[in-house]
């Protein structure tokens, strides 16, 4: 087959949807010829994952310019961001097009930055699309809104009201309109999706790989969490877990940085944890990974994740992770043995941090080994991404189920 993949994000090594993006590519060109819609900036380190691959040939890089680059664009917040990546999308959407018109796609992919409220732009080629995986539905618990601070729950309500309004706009909808194949991120995002096509619960998280975890055979005492700290994520709640705590010589080392870290670093002055509480910054991917092989625990307190693809590099690697009951990283966990990791139903913010910080206590009394080689999810991202390309091109029949998960 000829594929047109689209991927904004696509560069390994990047974080985390470009490493969906370069993934999603990888696993297209192991049968089928690939067209690469991408941003520039990505073009030069896809280039130097290919050399020498034997993927290489069959893979086209088509690059978009983004308008806003560098400085400014480091300085994009969401709404500017969503402003320009909606004037890239039409603009992929007529570059699309012209490429069809030269090379006769078989199937179209919409893959990388893929929301439910958002545009696709080469969902207007006429030819059998594959849309996601697709985010944007999971809504935080408002239970737990109180502890997102005033700013976070200003930018949360908006978020919530928002999207299901974007969605409806009709160069949003034509992506669900006009889809064979829906990937979703998770059953509160399938559950939000207008459309009468094939939806296949899978989350992008599936598409990390890892090498061997550490040759280390002693796990640390050491709680990891993993991300930029902004409001959504709930930094303070792993915070309020280590205080709450029965392991006194337990620490937690926070591997990112961002707008949050002033009021974490404060609330863990106030609860008297701040010696156990280390700012890692941010590291490379090689250099987390293996630091992550070797950790006690990873903590995922997030609100409305969509994936979190630190939860499968860890669960990959055998460490195990405590994460709250809510949109993917409930999802992710069911794809790895049942002991590696503990999902926490919602409740109010001292009742999750004691569940959190239970769960925490019992891994480090009870670690799992280390294991010799990275343990494989249940399902294979690779396969379901081809598998959908058979079904769009009309080469396989669809299952006959609107939705089911990816197995």
């Amino acid at each position: 087959m000829k594929v047109l993949v689209s991927a904004w994000a696509c560069e390994p090594g990047r974080g985390s949807e470009n490493e969906v993006g370069f993934r999603t590519v990888m696993a297209a060109a192991t049968r089928h010829e690939v067209w690469v819609i991408t941003n520039p900036s990505a073009v030069a380190g896809l280039r130097r994952a290919l050399e020498g691959t034997d993927v290489a040939d069959r893979i086209h890089l088509q690059a978009l310019e983004f308008v806003v680059t560098g400085d400014k664009f480091e300085h994009l917040g969401m709404v500017g961001f969503q402003r320009y990546y909606g004037a890239w999308q039409r603009q992929a959407g007529r570059v699309a097009a012209e490429l069809d018109s030269r090379v006769g796609f078989d199937v179209v992919h919409h893959a990388t930055l893929s929301s439910y409220w958002t545009r696709a732009g080469v969902a207007s080629v006429n030819k059998p699309l594959v849309w996601g995986p697709v985010g944007g539905g999971v809504n935080p618990p408002r239970v737990l809104m109180a502890e997102l601070g005033f700013r976070g729950i200003l930018e949360d309500v908006a978020r919530t009201l928002s999207r299901p309004v974007l969605a409806c706009l009709p160069s949003v909808r034509r992506a669900q309109r006009s889809a064979r194949v829906v990937f979703a991120q998770n059953l509160e995002t399938a559950a939000r999706l207008r459309t009468k096509s094939e939806i296949r619960v899978l989350s992008n998280a599936l598409a990390t790989s890892v090498s061997a975890p550490s040759s280390s055979r002693n796990r640390s005492k050491e709680i990891f969490l993993v991300g930029r700290l902004l409001p959504w994520k709930l930094p303070t709640m792993a915070i309020r877990a280590l205080a709450s705590m029965e392991s006194g010589d337990a620490v937690l080392r926070i591997f990112g940085d961002g707008p949050e870290r002033t009021r974490v670093e404060r609330l863990a002055r106030s609860l008297g944890v701040i010696d156990r509480v280390v700012f890692e910054g941010w590291l490379s991917r090689p250099q987390l990974l293996d630091r992550l092989s070797r950790a006690g625990v990873l903590i995922h307190p997030s609100l409305h994740e969509e994936a979190g693809m630190c939860i499968a590099e860890s669960l990959s690697l055998g460490t195990p992770v405590v994460t709250l009951q809510r949109g993917g990283p409930a999802q992710i966990a069911q794809q790895w043995p049942s002991h590696l990791s503990v999902c926490v139903p919602p409740a109010n913010r001292k009742e999750i941090a004691k569940r959190f910080a239970s769960a925490m206590d019992d891994f480090l009394v009870t670690p799992p080994p280390i294991p010799e080689a990275p343990v494989p999810a249940r399902t294979s991202f690779e396969a379901e991404i081809l598998d959908a390309y058979n079904v769009a091109a009309g080469e396989r029949p669809v299952s006959g189920k609107r939705t089911h998960f990816a197995s």
